[in-house]
């Protein structure tokens, strides 16, 4: 039997034994099967949408989708759950004081992540399809479908949600991506079994967030740095900025505070890791090869102008001022980045 084969016939349940196979034969560390929801409980993202978020207002529009997962895949009776770890390896400049470097969030090093694990939940489901009756299909969901993402995975028992908001598991902290596949294959139930919380009394992550943004185990997303880096339009609040230390795409500040990530284990795939540019590089890449440098990575989604924008902003929160002025010196052109030198109160060299 090869890696991608499944036996048994069409009448026969799926043993998790080969979804599992399956899965690892991908890098994928963990996995479970439940039946897929036909509604969710929509407390929790009621709260978040009651909290504000700001500028993804596709949020919004897709509260009620998000409540019943079956309608992603009409005829879809089961729900793969799965967690691909992302960790980068520390590199010499992560041993760096937080003021002496620029810093982007480690799931950002390598691939785009919704591509990668994408392809990896299709090749999955259409092992399975391919053994399966006519007319049996999957879709594959990584992130930017309108799916509960971490309340399933609590359920599937592939962690806890934490105070930092995120999926924690005992064994592999919460440097994970989550992807889902909702299939008509009748793949036999299995949980986990990681879901009880074991944050215990620790508030490492709530306190060791600059912006305050973390509460009652959830984001508060117009003050997360991650938000503001890569979702936020505008201006970035002079207030929040001065505390950025050096974030310029994402934060993993909370994920480094907790304990449970101290036994991380490696990226799950070699093309999710990269190298930490130097300030030098990031600050050389220019509009008109900005879509070359960032090919096939989650920072080209930004663009050119917010980019420059989250570096200006980094900058003015390590103090590296006169790197500031150069910048907003350099992009004259860059209505925002002006506009957020401004707010800074940093003006531009010359």
């Amino acid at each position: 039997m090869t890696g991608m084969d499944v036996p048994g016939t069409p009448d026969e349940e799926i043993p998790f034994a080969v979804v599992e196979g399956l899965c690892r034969a991908q890098g994928i560390e963990a996995m479970a099967v439940i039946s897929a929801p036909e509604e969710l409980d929509g407390a929790d993202f009621a709260q978040l949408l009651a909290d504000g978020v700001g500028d993804m207002d596709w949020l919004v529009r897709q509260q009620e989708l998000r409540k019943h997962p079956r309608r992603l895949l009409p005829g879809a009776t089961r729900l793969l759950c799965t967690a691909l770890p992302y960790h980068a390896q520390r590199t010499p400049q992560d041993s760096t004081p937080p003021d002496a470097q620029l810093r982007r969030a480690r799931y950002a090093a390598g691939s785009d992540y919704h591509h990668l694990y994408r392809r990896k939940l299709a090749m999955i489901g259409d092992a399975l399809d391919a053994q399966g009756r006519p007319g049996w299909m999957h879709r594959a969901l990584v992130d930017s479908a309108p799916l509960n993402e971490r309340q399933l995975a609590h359920r599937a028992g592939l962690g806890w949600i934490g105070r930092n908001a995120l999926l924690i598991s005992p064994k592999t902290g919460s440097y994970r991506f989550l992807g889902y596949l909702l299939t008509s294959a009748p793949l036999a139930g299995h949980l986990a079994g990681l879901g009880a919380e074991r944050c215990g009394r620790c508030t490492a992550c709530e306190t060791r967030c600059p912006t305050r943004a973390l509460i009652g185990r959830r984001v508060l997303s117009e003050r997360c740095i991650s938000y503001l880096t890569i979702e936020h339009q505008g201006v970035i609040t002079k207030d929040l900025a001065a505390v950025f230390e050096g974030w310029w795409y994402g934060c993993d500040l909370c994920q480094e505070a907790c304990p449970w990530n101290r036994m991380a284990p490696a990226a799950g795939d070699a093309r999710l890791r990269g190298d930490e540019p130097s300030v030098a590089a990031l600050l050389a890449v220019r509009a008109s090869d900005f879509d070359q440098v960032f090919a096939g990575r989650a920072i080209r989604r930004i663009g050119y102008e917010r980019y420059r924008r989250n570096l200006l902003v980094a900058l003015f929160s390590l103090g590296r001022l006169d790197e500031a002025r150069q910048l907003l010196a350099a992009s004259p052109e860059l209505a925002l980045v002006q506009a957020q030198g401004l707010e800074l109160g940093v003006a531009a060299v010359g």
